[in-house]
């Protein structure tokens, strides 16, 4: 069985993550040179770049998938109540 993207909570969920991808990026470089500051971690600044590299895939990946999915399940929710009990005229 085929499954049908809505792209519009597709391009909602995209647009957001990418926003919060600029802004986490700085920040996750930030986090692991203030950490490498204070010996909680070890790292060249190679290490550092493939280290906000990873997370912020794995973070980017994971939010697309939640918001389109939390997006969808709030959209067939509010068309299934305009189903069962339509406004009044």
């Amino acid at each position: 069985m085929k499954t049908k993207i809505n792209r519009q909570a597709m391009k909602e969920s995209v647009g957001d993550t990418a926003l919060a991808f600029i802004i986490n990026m700085p920040i996750g470089f930030g986090i692991i040179a203030f950490a490498n500051w204070l010996g909680i971690v070890a790292v060249s600044y190679d290490q550092n770049i493939q280290l906000v590299l990873l997370q912020n895939f794995v973070f980017t990946t994971v939010a697309i998938t939640r918001k389109y999915y939390v997006r969808i399940y709030f959209y067939n929710k509010s068309k299934k109540a305009l189903t069962t009990h339509p406004k009044a005229v």
